[in-house]
């Protein structure tokens, strides 16, 4: 009987223990009111026939079980009402909490890098209205001729990649730790002027070949590598940015220009075998990607089209390819 009664008593103390976080005072004295009650009672138990010694032994160890389990409730009676609340310390906690509040919002803001970006800005003259096809081309930053600008192009690249083509690394070469290599091959701005263009040479691209739709194939001395014109569409989309108008009566206004983005990717004409050293042919019949071309384009209501090309291959792709689309995603024209 005084067995039944101090399990009973025991399940229900570390019942309500276990389900309410009580203030330490309120646990402590909890925890010697119920030792208290169970020494009375159990100085009342005459059932047994037991010698005294052996009971008074059972008592002291159900006594000494009781006190210990309840220890654990009052070492923790100071926290939240919720014992499964999750830690919100900076000391533990998953990721998660550790870099958002409740609410979803950021803890701290400064624990967040921000990429450092560094602006590359070029000009290009406006239209010539010759009647012909006119290129202009910068490669990594040149500025194309000496005319006057009358459109305003630029990119951004990582600070962390070398954009000193006198340095001893390589251009476009990442340093930081964990990097260490090159991560861009070149980056081209072109604009071209030609008749008829218009908008709807880009919303074509994709029926009529994105390379053709974006002369590629006219830039001089097969300035881009020929195995673009059969090049795979792997995705495209469009952007808006905000240009300034070009309605002159409308003086610090600004209209809204559309362009598109496409990403392309081609293999090598050549293919050598496994045999011959080339470990990614594994004998399908095709080689992997081995350039890919990041391309922003769009036209202006001049009829000229701004065009900007991101080249990596296949290991700078791997080592920067978030760096090589945001670099593409910044290409913006405006109005001098």
């Amino acid at each position: 009987m005084m067995i039944s009664r101090l399990i009973l008593l025991l399940g229900c103390s570390s019942t309500s223990l276990a389900f309410v976080s009580p203030s330490p005072s309120s646990a402590i004295h909890r925890v010697g009111e119920s030792t208290t009650l169970m020494m009375h009672r159990a100085s009342d138990d005459a059932e047994s026939d037991a010698p005294r010694g052996i009971n008074q032994k059972r008592r002291a160890f159900l006594f000494q079980s009781l006190h210990y389990a309840a220890l654990p409730f009052v070492a923790h009676a100071d926290e939240n009402e919720n014992l499964y609340q999750r830690s919100t310390s900076d000391e533990g906690g998953d990721m998660t909490t550790k870099l958002f509040n409740p609410d979803g919002s950021l803890r701290d803001p400064n624990s967040v890098k921000q990429a450092e970006e560094r602006t590359i800005s070029i000009n290009f003259p406006s239209s010539s209205n010759v009647g012909d096809i006119v290129v202009n081309t910068s490669t990594d930053g040149t500025q194309p001729s000496s005319e006057s600008a009358g459109l305003k192009s630029s990119y951004k690249i990582p600070t962390k990649w070398n954009n000193d083509q006198s340095s001893q690394l390589p251009l476009y070469y990442d340093s930081s730790e964990g990097k260490n290599g090159k991560s861009c091959n070149r980056i081209t701005i072109y604009s071209i002027d030609a008749p008829k263009l218009d908008l709807s040479t880009l919303e074509k691209a994709t029926k009529v070949g994105v390379a053709k739709s974006l002369f590629m194939d006219q830039l001089p001395n097969k300035y881009f590598d020929q195995g673009v014109l059969k090049a795979d569409l792997i995705s495209g989309r469009t952007t808006r940015k905000p240009i300034k108008s070009a309605d002159v009566s409308g003086e610090g206004a600004y209209d809204e220009q559309v362009y598109y983005e496409f990403d392309l990717a081609f293999a090598p004409l050549e293919c050598p075998t496994f045999t011959d050293g080339n470990k990614e042919n594994l004998g399908l019949g095709f080689c992997p990607y081995d350039n890919i071309f990041l391309v922003s384009a769009t036209v202006l209501d001049e009829g000229i089209m701004m065009v900007c090309v991101v080249e990596c291959n296949k290991d700078e792709w791997k080592m920067a390819n978030s760096d090589l689309r945001r670099v593409r995603s910044s290409f913006d024209v405006d109005r001098a």
